[in-house]
């Protein structure tokens, strides 16, 4: 996808926190829509409370099911926020304010015209299909979210403090050029372009407004571009391994790879469900740059990982060899 972005534009941007992106982002990783490395001590605990919560509530599994990795996510689950911070209950109260027929409409959209699943079904044929959505993301805001939303909150109050610090030193173009490793900018004479890949091929020219830049801690990645809400990206937020320290110590997936190419080795090639940087490698092992970027040539020069640049960025991802290693022998 390629965002056309005008120059009065990048004035009007803002970063901002939306307790209700976290929601939603938690349910695509419990879920298993998405991955992420940094979570996983907190998915393993809580994976299997989202498949009983599911069983007891229909509903919750049926807002699961709108859920998209790539391509279209309905804007009303998660609507960005009115100012720069919002609580979980002014979120709550801006889902339950859309009118039926804009939710069914978005829903539709992710369907793509399809005949939507019973539990969706049911819901629409429903007096109040949004208030019923509104309830479960309630649900598992309650669950997932609140029990950690002080920590949460810290968190990504100091990723938007590192990326205004960018954004002082080196303006737009070092605070984007990082957002996440699969989100490029270019700059061009009457303004830029956002290139988010793994996203529908498609190009889109920002409605007026800026665009809100939303961190999550849980590695998703999605965009908001259409009437009538914000004009919305929300990204990986750094820092997110320090909410779950395990991931620094142990993976599973690795351990039979221990004696064959060592333990540090081993966690690095085990974190990388998906592109990864250095740094962020760094933050999620507890190890220094220096060390990751050694263990990291090794495992490159052994055909396990490869690096692509990316903007500033070199975004390590594994080989096909790697995920061998990883899967371990067949027992086919």
């Amino acid at each position: 996808m390629r965002i056309e972005v005008g120059a009065g534009d990048l004035g009007a941007s803002r970063f901002a926190i939306s307790p209700i992106t976290q929601v939603v982002a938690a349910l695509l990783v419990l879920s298993g829509r998405i991955s992420s490395w940094t979570a996983r001590p907190w998915v393993e605990r809580n994976r299997g409370r989202l498949r009983a919560m599911c069983d007891a509530e229909p509903d919750l599994g049926a807002l699961v099911s709108v859920l998209r990795v790539r391509g279209y996510n309905p804007d009303f689950i998660a609507p960005p926020p009115r100012g720069s911070a919002s609580t979980f209950i002014q979120d709550l109260a801006a889902v339950r304010e859309t009118p039926a027929a804009r939710a069914h409409q978005e829903v539709m959209r992710v369907f793509e015209g399809r005949e939507l699943p019973d539990g969706v079904a049911r819901i629409f044929d429903s007096p109040d299909p949004v208030g019923r959505f509104t309830r479960v993301l309630g649900l598992a805001w309650e669950e997932f979210v609140a029990p950690d939303w002080d920590r949460m909150r810290a968190i990504l109050q100091r990723d938007l403090a590192h990326r205004a610090d960018r954004l002082i030193a080196e303006g737009w173009d070092g605070v984007l050029g990082e957002l996440a490793p699969t989100v490029r900018w270019r700059t061009h004479a009457s303004g830029a372009v956002i290139e988010v890949s793994g996203m529908p091929d498609e190009e889109r020219v920002l409605r007026r407004g800026g665009v809100l830049y939303l961190p999550n801690l849980f590695d998703a990645l999605w965009v908001c571009l259409d009437e009538p809400w914000r004009n919305a990206v929300v990204y990986p937020a750094g820092g997110a391994a320090a909410l779950w320290p395990v991931a620094a110590s142990h993976h599973p997936a690795a351990d039979h790879l221990v004696p064959l190419i060592g333990r540090s080795r081993a966690l690095i090639l085990a974190t990388m469900d998906g592109p990864v940087t250095t740094t962020q490698l760094t933050r999620a092992l507890r190890m220094s740059l220096g060390a990751v970027g050694d263990h990291l040539s090794v495992l490159r020069k052994s055909g396990l990982v490869e690096g692509t640049r990316t903007g500033r960025a070199v975004v390590y991802r594994r080989t096909g060899l790697g995920d061998a290693l990883i899967a371990g022998p067949s027992t086919g």
